[in-house]
């Protein structure tokens, strides 16, 4: 119906198929589930709506309705009947919602033609559209004034106004949508065969029968004479006229011709029998002139093949002699015989059939074909056909099979028994007894890929675990029990010219932005990220780029590679000199819903690890002003106040309904979420003296790493409970407590230890080994830090537990799933910057990266079942890839969840 084939074998719509009811229905039905999907979505968040739809509009899978037709002339058809459905939706008796849906529809759905793809695929650039309901279409702002609708009215004026600057619409007359071709959709209608069954199927007595396949049924039936009876009317109204008494008469009926043949071949015997009667001579005369023409021009073409020496045909030599017998007046007769003839009405077949079967025609009678059929003629292969016992005896007896094509058919048979046997048979067990058994290092699933599903191991040498790696460091004895540890991520950087741009690589991306948080002097580009002779190397350059004068790079591995729990060791050299001040040079982790760089993402989220449902999730960490604690003693730039943080925005107090990544807790309330930070290293530069803890006091300037982790609620003062139980300092010599234990925003817990002053860039350029081993939760959870691959501190839980000076619950050492982080600036927020003595350009180099687990504790990946980030991360893409919107409530117009604390639900 609606079908045909293409020159390649593809199946085509046809045009007529996108105006009938197969197409039109459904469609509009689609628009319907479009407009109620973003109505329930919008009256959940009605912020940013465009940006709401279009997340819609992807959910439906609209986007792919533009790649379901290819030929350009159903194409055509297709485009304008589904830009005029939208155009429906949006005329002035439709609801103003309703309106706006269609509108946002028909602007996506005009402006998402492809124009890009190979061959190119048809598009139109005009919407047709009468001028009424322009008009009416360019005053929908002005009509959506109610408070539900007011969010909508900056989009939709937008979207108008960019469509007239395009000059999109072709205006058409007014009347609404009647100048539009075709005037009435759908154009065909089709009926399942099923909504005639109500419809009595009877045989002539009048008893039921079941229609048989193919049978017209009874509504056909009745629906083809009422065709073929107005069919006829309109006949007869054309066919008729009106008599002096105003009668009508249908003169076709009236005076019905006669059958044409009969009456001619009446009127042409008359025509032949009056003219051999008559005595006038000129039918006669005219008549023998014709035929004597015609003789002589058969007599010339007898003496043209005479004289060229061929024989003469023997039909042409007949028709002569007759022509002599009869007479002129033979050869043409008047007679209307589709034959030649001689003599008025007497049909002769032999002239013109007889030349043919003299020469093509045979005999019934074989013998007279002029061929021996004698039973005693021998012919060549007699022998074949004429059996001989004696001559065949030997054959007929069996003979052998030792014969060089049995050999040749019977090898045939058994190479192809043996190749069977081996696809079938063989090549399994081949399989299993030399496959290597898969290793589960690296991943949950067999081949090492990561919990969110999103990196497989890749071609070459990108799978978890480099290959590169050497053997004995697949494991790594724990920090803090001995006990081995498995190998379950690493990346080597052996292979010199890898780049990091987005999509570049399968576990690391370079950004391309301004770290505002921390006022950096640079711009993060990853063009200042490379590897280069085995290691990587993260370069900071002056550089003018984006207005900025320094040029350094940041890259991680958000999203692509998570890990939780265990031992992260990296060896680094070191930017710069140890005794300059100004650089710093980072290896970190941050939790999977935050991600660094993207300030709207992080609001609420950074540096929070919290699982209670108390006066800690609060903004600034107070209900209605209390605890006292909280608002004295605290911050002095921020007048006293403990915390200036918005509250934890996915907290174990959210309201049940809201949005939350989840998990739930037994008692039906969210697992508190969050984006903690666990610094591996931040380097810098600082008068070392022991005795004088670290004081500027004239000693040498010598470099130094701060070693942190950072949380958040915070403890009174920021003192965390740092007692010998908690605190392990294992070499008080080059290690001690950093001074600097909080502010407004985070509390730290941070030990600063001395390096090895030659592993720096404008030094030797050796390898010194940074990291730290953690086992996250509540009980017996610490984090040990690693600073020249020896333990210099120790964090253990009761560090961070309950504060009942300021309310708060203890905090788990962090629980989410940890990305790395590594990047080379500067900002004056960390310390003095040395413009004057740094040297520049610089870098960075690191030579490995490695992640160990305990065996049958492997938790890798960002998306674990336990603390899942990939649908919430997806809810809210935008944050995570718009550097721009700095905040999630004021930037991105989001709202944090309510809270139960704080009576909100």
């Amino acid at each position: 119906m609606s079908v045909a084939p293409s020159p390649r074998g593809d199946i085509t719509l046809q045009p007529y198929y996108f105006t009938s009811s197969l197409y039109v229905m459904p469609f509009r039905d689609d628009i319907s589930g479009l407009i109620h999907d973003f109505h329930e979505c919008y009256s959940r968040t009605p912020g940013k709506p465009f940006a709401l739809f279009k997340e819609v509009w992807r959910a439906q899978g609209w986007e792919w309705m533009q790649f379901k037709v290819f030929d350009p002339r159903s194409r055509e058809t297709f485009l304008n009947v589904s830009l005029r459905l939208f155009l429906e939706r949006t005329v002035k008796t439709e609801a103003p919602f309703t309106r706006v849906v269609a509108l946002f529809g028909l602007y996506t759905f005009f402006n998402t033609q492809p124009s890009g793809s190979a061959p190119r695929l048809h598009s139109v650039n005009r919407i047709p559209i009468p001028f009424d309901h322009y008009n009416s279409l360019l005053a929908l702002p002005s009509a959506l004034t109610s408070e539900a609708l007011a969010p909508l009215q900056p989009s939709v004026t937008y979207i108008l106004d960019s469509m007239v600057k395009a000059e999109v619409f072709h205006l058409l007359p007014s009347s609404d949508l009647g100048p539009l071709n075709p005037r009435s959709l759908p154009r065909e209608i089709y009926l399942d065969e099923t909504m005639l069954s109500h419809a009595p199927v009877v045989d002539q007595d009048g008893s039921g029968v079941k229609r048989g396949p193919g049978r017209p049924t009874r509504r056909d039936k009745v629906k083809k004479a009422k065709l073929a009876g107005e069919h006829l009317e309109r006949w007869l109204n054309k066919t008729s006229e009106r008599d002096a008494d105003g009668n009508e008469i249908h003169y076709l009926l009236s005076q019905a011709p006669q059958a044409s043949l009969s009456e001619y071949q009446t009127t042409k015997d008359k025509f032949m029998h009056a003219m051999h009667e008559t005595s006038e001579p000129e039918p006669k005369i005219a008549l023998d002139h014709a035929n004597r023409e015609i003789m002589e021009r058969v007599k010339e073409a007898q003496d043209l093949i005479s004289t060229e020496e061929q024989r003469g045909s023997t039909g042409i030599d007949r028709l002569v002699e007759k022509i002599a017998k009869t007479g002129a007046d033979g050869l043409l007769s008047l007679n209307d015989s589709r034959y030649a003839t001689v003599g008025a009405g007497r049909r002769d077949t032999t002239t013109s059939a007889s030349s043919v079967s003299d020469k093509f025609s045979l005999s019934p009678d074989p013998a007279n074909w002029g061929t021996d059929l004698s039973p005693q003629r021998s012919e060549p292969d007699d022998y074949l056909h004429n059996p001989d016992p004696r001559r065949d005896r030997k054959n007929d007896s069996g003979g052998t099979w030792f014969t060089s094509r049995g050999f040749t058919n019977l090898g045939c048979l058994l190479l192809l028994g043996i190749s069977l046997a081996t696809l079938f048979a063989g090549y399994p067990m081949i399989s299993y007894f030399t496959t290597h058994e898969m290793s589960f290092l690296g991943g949950f699933n067999l081949g090492g890929i990561n919990a969110s599903g999103q990196v497989p191991s890749m071609p070459g040498n990108r799978g978890l675990i480099d290959i590169d790696t050497p053997q004995d460091a697949y494991t790594h004895p724990s920090f803090r029990d001995k006990e081995d540890l498995q190998l379950v991520f690493s990346d080597e950087f052996n292979q010199d010219g890898r780049t990091f741009y987005p999509g570049d690589d399968a576990y690391w991306e370079a950004v391309d932005l301004h770290y505002w948080g921390t006022n950096n002097m640079e711009w993060y580009d990853p063009e200042a990220i490379t590897t280069e002779n085995g290691s990587l190397k993260i370069t900071l350059s002056r550089k003018e780029t984006h207005d900025l004068h320094f040029q350094g790079g940041m890259m991680s591995t958000w999203n692509k590679f998570c890990f939780t729990g265990g031992l992260i060791v990296t060896a680094v050299v070191l930017p710069g000199i140890n005794n300059v001040v100004g650089l710093w040079p980072a290896v970190w982790t941050m939790g999977n819903l935050g991600r660094a760089g993207f300030g709207a993402s992080l609001e609420g989220m950074w540096p929070y690890t919290y699982d209670a449902c108390d006066v800690g999730t609060a903004p600034n960490q107070t209900v209605n002003g209390l605890p006292l604690s909280a608002t004295v003693n605290g911050d002095p730039s921020a007048d006293g106040a403990l915390s200036y943080l918005p509250g934890q925005r996915l907290s174990r107090c959210t309201c049940p309904g809201e949005s939350h990544p989840g998990p739930v807790h037994e008692d039906g309330t969210y697992v508190g979420r969050a984006a903690p930070e666990v610094d591996i290293f931040e380097a810098q530069a600082n008068f070392f003296n022991v005795s004088t803890e670290f004081s500027d006091d004239g000693e040498t300037m010598q470099g130094e790493v701060s070693q942190s982790g950072q949380w958040a609620p915070f403890n009174q003062h920021y003192e965390w409970f740092n007692t010998s139980d908690n605190l392990i300092i294992n070499n008080p010599a080059i290690t001690r407590l950093n001074s600097y234990t909080g502010g407004a925003l985070q509390q730290a817990t941070s030990g600063v230890s001395k390096t090895n002053q030659e592993c720096y860039y404008e030094k030797s350029r050796c390898f010194a080994v940074y990291g730290f081993e953690y086992k996250p939760g509540y009980d017996d959870s610490y984090i040990t830090w690693i600073n020249d691959n020896q333990q210099v501190w120790t964090i253990n839980s009761g560090g961070v537990a309950a504060d009942t000076r300021v309310e708060i619950s203890a905090r788990p050492v962090p629980q989410e799933p940890m990305y790395i982080l590594a990047n080379l600036g500067m900002s004056t927020n960390f310390g003095t910057v040395d413009l004057e003595h740094l040297v520049f350009p610089t870098s960075m180099l690191i030579d490995y990266v490695r992640v160990y687990q305990r065996k049958g504790e492997t938790n890798i990946g960002c998306d674990p079942k336990d603390f899942p980030t990939q649908a919430y991360i997806n809810a809210y893409i935008e944050a995570y890839t718009n550097p721009n919107l700095t905040t999630w409530k004021d930037d991105y117009k989001q709202p944090f969840p309510k809270s139960k604390l704080l009576g909100e639900c």
